[in-house]
């Protein structure tokens, strides 16, 4: 990915150790004394080599390729950063924001937390993938526009840091929850579905139940002995499908019933039966699979938020 130029600048640590120095250079001249002399241009020295090694630090790292993952409101957004070191210089004490978009000022960029670890390293002609999470506000589709990479290797006195525009779309799922269980099941065509399961009359044991589900097939006496609650299974009849339109709930306020359709949608995914979805004018046709449900995940996260209304 392309990145912007590498800019080199001291840091707040300056604000301590700049006065120290001044100190340190006051006593030597007031005092005469040779041993605070040599201590002066050992820091002062060490302290401009230091910022060749920051600026070289950064100088060869590649960042190459992004992505953001969905999430629910809520939760945190993860996401997968690919780096690269071609040369033979490893790279240490890496850090990354975010600039633009939700982060407000694109002057002000907003730390990215990494998963896992307190700095990043890349050993030299090496490559490895780093996550990060930030926190999620409100449902919707966002941008993430431009990451920073940044770090004040080797002391913390300068820091070098470089841009990279993104420029990628995710998406805020509303929360899945709710306390209604789901509309009732519909038998599929003669022919079936091929993404059904094929419940019927044969009893084909217990599963665990899924908030939100019907409470129809319970197994209530093994409840009553003390065991979880679970649901029973059947074979040998005809496949199911699970019918969600938002028009049968206009009693519902918008973002109760977006988090009531997220979660029937994720508890059809658990339970393997496929569903259809109709949000307004926005129909999605029967199916199931990560797909189904990122297509259907996706149309709740936007509702209401256009012209259109739900």
């Amino acid at each position: 990915m392309k990145r912007e130029s590498l800019r080199l600048r001291p840091t707040r640590l300056w604000l301590v150790f700049g006065p120290i120095l001044l100190c340190m250079l006051l006593a030597a001249v007031n005092y005469s004394n040779n041993l605070v002399y040599a201590v002066l241009y050992l820091v002062g020295s060490l302290s401009f080599i230091s910022i060749f090694h920051t600026w070289r630090n950064l100088a060869s790292l590649r960042v190459e390729h992004v992505r953001v993952h969905p999430a629910f409101a809520g939760e945190d957004v993860q996401m997968d950063i690919y780096l690269s070191a071609p040369a033979k210089i490893p790279v240490y004490g890496l850090h990354f924001a975010r600039l633009g978009d939700e982060a407000g000022s694109s002057h002000r960029p907003v730390p990215l937390t990494l998963r896992g670890e307190r700095t990043c390293r890349v050993l030299a002609g090496d490559s490895r993938s780093v996550e990060v999470v930030f926190p999620s506000t409100r449902r919707g589709m966002y941008r993430f526009e431009t990451l920073l990479v940044k770090s004040s290797y080797p002391f913390g006195l300068f820091s070098a840091n470089f841009r990279v525009p993104i420029d990628a779309v995710y998406f805020i799922y509303p929360q899945a929850k709710g306390k209604d269980t789901w509309p009732d099941l519909h038998p599929s065509g003669d022919n079936g579905s091929p993404f059904s399961q094929k419940p019927g009359d044969d009893f084909a044991g217990v599963r665990a139940y899924m908030p939100g589900e019907s409470l129809r097939h319970v197994d209530w006496k093994a409840y009553a002995r003390g065991r979880p609650l679970s649901v029973k299974q059947f074979t040998g009849g005809d496949g199911q499908e699970l019918w969600l339109d938002a028009a049968e709930m206009t009693r519902v306020p918008l973002e109760e019933r977006l988090s009531q359709l997220a979660l029937w949608v994720v508890n059809a995914e658990k339970a393997e039966i496929p569903y259809a979805l109709k949000l307004g004018r926005t129909s999605l046709s029967l199916g199931l699979g990560p797909e189904q449900a990122r297509r259907a995940l996706e149309v709740l996260a936007v509702a209401g938020i256009g012209s259109e209304k739900v």
